[in-house]
């Protein structure tokens, strides 16, 4: 099946000012200072822009596109830094390091699109084999970035980009220049990276778990297969990928024969969900990472309940607990575990459409805005806003929520975030309690200069069978941990943390018991 991936037509002039020239290109690409990368992404996007639209040899292209690409590979995670762990919608500056990264990466993806296409028209192809394998490779990894970076700030991919994907994979393989599906090459890892992370539930992973679910991939991504579809009534661990679509895998729910499925093939998940439940219950037994082979991020807590998360999706879509039904109604939202704090403790809000609180130069002022409820269910709710004064928030942010009609405030936690425009915003939100009590928290032991930090009691739970939790700011919980819980009529209690329930980047939400 031929190509139909989008390049800019070629200029009719030839350019000068475009170095075509690979070892010159090396030597000045080795001056530029990589410390200010800001100004280094727009002179590299300019330069590789320029050199799509300029006809050159195929061979001389891969060379100048390799020598950017090692570039691009040393700057992103300084770009990246700046925008993974940013709460939304984007303030000016991540927003700007954001689309230098995706305007890097599509120049990229663009300059060896350019190649393959240049294959395909070549009559004689014998020798240029290994030339578009390798435009294949970077090609698709650049353009797997481009997703990953829209999964990182919560939007939507780009339209055509898993079209693309899906060619470039059937193209290596129709061509041969790469093995089939399941073969020991560089497109097969790739793509299967590309598919896997999409199966990941992105939008609903916390800040900075793309990048840990990268470094996992890459030592262990292989062990899922490429299939051709096939008859089973077991479809536990096999995903659908329709090569002929722009879209991503989807749960295989009814596996069809190979001659209804010429554009299908199966990702089979069963043996990485192997490794991941390996990983996973070897962690909680406190085994080191290192002899397990992890990256080093496995040592974070909670790295293990991220592989328990990937398990899940990975080995089939998770069917939603309760029905969804449509609502259209408001609700009062602040954000942030001191807000709702501050909120809980009968203090008055100030009506906003910005959803955070601003700390002015006597003292923190917390501020709550209107939301609209689009659909709930008996777990959480869905809401949408659009701001003149832009709102900050993340996945696994505390959030406090109060109905039309109610004086009180429940607590929620956000579980995914979607930004398609600067000034909208779609949260999910769970509902973790109909109320709370406001209390403040510190070590025991601690230095005369430590403070007690905002917390929050969520209340016993009898027909869950949960007893009574708190919620404190992230890092507040160490197993056996004696701290000491303040009360509204500053007395306090001497508690010890026992299970920890949830942790994300904003809090820890952890069972106690109360000491005697």
């Amino acid at each position: 099946m031929p190509l139909t991936l989008t390049v800019p037509a070629p200029d009719r002039i030839e350019d000068p000012g475009v170095e075509i020239r690979p070892k010159q290109l090396e030597k000045r690409l080795n001056a530029l200072p990589l410390t200010n990368f800001s100004e280094v992404s727009r002179i590299l996007r300019e330069d590789i822009g320029a050199l799509n639209r300029q006809k050159i040899a195929m061979d001389v292209r891969l060379q100048l596109l390799e020598a950017y690409n090692n570039v691009i590979l040393k700057l992103m995670p300084a770009l990246e830094d700046q925008f993974v762990t940013a709460r939304l919608p984007l303030q000016e500056k991540p927003r700007q390091m954001v689309e230098l990264a995706l305007h890097l990466q599509a120049e990229l993806a663009t300059g060896h699109k350019i190649i393959l296409l240049d294959y395909q028209n070549k009559r004689i192809k014998l020798g240029k084999g290994k030339i578009a394998l390798t435009a294949a490779q970077r090609g698709m990894s650049a353009l797997s970035r481009i997703l990953a970076i829209h999964y990182q700030i919560y939007a939507p991919a780009p339209a055509g980009i898993w079209s693309e994907i899906h060619q470039i994979f059937r193209f290596a393989m129709e061509q041969k220049i790469a093995d089939g599906p399941g073969a020991d090459n560089d497109i097969g890892p790739i793509y299967k990276q590309a598919l896997l992370l999409a199966l990941s539930d992105p939008y609903h992973l916390n800040p900075g778990e793309i990048r840990k679910i990268q470094e996992y991939l890459v030592l262990f991504g292989d062990l899922v297969q490429l299939q051709a579809p096939m008859q089973s009534s077991d479809p536990i661990g096999r995903f659908l990928v329709q090569i002929d679509s722009d879209s991503p895998p989807s749960e295989a729910l009814q596996i069809l024969d190979e001659a209804s499925n010429l554009n299908s093939i199966l990702l089979n998940t069963q043996e990485l969900a192997h490794a991941l439940r390996h990983h996973a219950g070897r962690l909680e037994t406190g085994e080191s990472p290192k002899n397990l082979h992890l990256p080093d991020s496995a040592t974070e807590a909670g790295y293990h309940g991220l592989l328990r998360r990937l398990l899940k999706h990975w080995l089939a879509t998770p069917k939603r607990t309760y029905r969804r039904t449509q609502r259209i109604a408001g609700t009062e939202v602040c954000t942030s575990l001191p807000a709702l704090h501050h909120f809980l403790g009968g203090h008055d809000a100030v009506d906003s459409a910005d959803l955070t609180f601003t700390a002015t130069t006597k003292e923190s002022q917390f501020i709550s805005g209107k939301w609209l409820i689009v659909n709930e269910s008996a777990g959480g709710l869905a809401l949408r806003g659009i701001f003149k004064v832009l709102p900050q928030i993340r996945p696994g942010e505390i959030i406090g929520l109060k109905m039309e009609g109610s004086d009180r405030w429940h607590v929620g936690a956000v579980r995914w975030v979607k930004s398609d425009k600067a000034r909208h915003l779609e949260i999910g939100a769970q509902l973790l309690a109909p109320k709370a009590m406001p209390t403040a928290i510190k070590p025991s032991i601690c230095g005369p200069a430590d403070e007690f930090t905002p917390a929050l009691l969520l209340p016993e739970a009898p027909l869950l069978r949960q007893p009574e939790t708190l919620v404190a700011r992230h890092g507040t919980f160490g197993a056996q941990r004696e701290l000491l819980l303040k009360f509204d009529d500053n007395t306090t209690e001497t508690i010890r943390a026992v299970k920890l329930v949830e942790q994300t980047a904003s809090f820890d939400r952890f069972e106690f018991s109360r000491e005697r």
